[in-house]
């Protein structure tokens, strides 16, 4: 794996059990403020982002939409430094943290990721299921977007992961698709961040560091 050795990150994990940015050496391509994705939120992310395969996903824009950073080593408890290396997203070589990548600007790298996932979930729900009217960019972009401000009004930060989420489970009202309703029971077994901090400070070897050194 190759690594930039002049780019990292601090993240510490939060209580909502997401993984946010602490401290970045330069935020000006990176969306900070959205949290960073965890190996086990990544390997929850290309399973589904396996089914939209069929309908055109384009690996590069998967690839552009993030910075992908390992693990450097354990700076307090549930905070690691990390740092920038070069992986391929969907078939990473090793237990990766990705970083939304973004401008800034409205239409940054992640943005473009966000439409063209959102794009396929549709073409994937009106493949799957008869509706009267098929579904449209718009009517689903209303209904997430009016979930988010219910989010931000209880003052509840919408993490990457989640606003990611939101559309790759996207079923309307009254549907169900298997393999979703597989992949919550997965979740609900799998995906337990302590448990995947505790397996990486067994894989840590960390003897008389000093944060303050950084």
């Amino acid at each position: 794996m190759v690594m930039d050795a002049g780019k990292w990150c601090i993240v510490r994990l939060g209580d909502d059990y997401n993984w946010w940015v602490h401290e970045a050496s330069d935020d000006t391509f990176c969306d900070t403020e959205s949290g960073i994705l965890d190996p086990k939120q990544i390997e929850r992310m290309t399973e589904l982002l396996d089914q939209l395969k069929q309908y055109g996903l384009d690996d590069e824009v998967v690839n552009g939409a993030f910075i992908p950073y390992a693990i450097d080593r354990e700076m307090l408890k549930e905070m690691f430094r990390l740092y920038e290396v070069k992986d391929n997203i969907l078939s990473p070589r090793e237990r990766i943290f990705c970083l939304p990548n973004s401008s800034g600007e409205q239409e940054g790298m992640f943005t473009e990721f966000i439409d063209h996932i959102m794009s396929l979930r549709i073409k994937l729900l009106n493949a799957s299921f008869d509706f009267k009217q098929p579904l449209n960019l718009e009517e689903v972009e209303d209904i997430l977007h009016a979930e988010r401000q219910e989010r931000y009004i209880a003052g509840i930060r919408t993490h990457a992961f989640d606003e990611i989420m939101s559309i790759l489970d996207y079923v309307p009202a009254g549907y169900s698709l298997d393999a979703d309703i597989e992949g919550d029971e997965e979740d609900k077994e799998d995906i337990d961040l302590l448990e995947f901090e505790e397996e990486e400070e067994e894989s840590l070897k960390v003897e008389g560091d000093n944060p303050g050194d950084w």
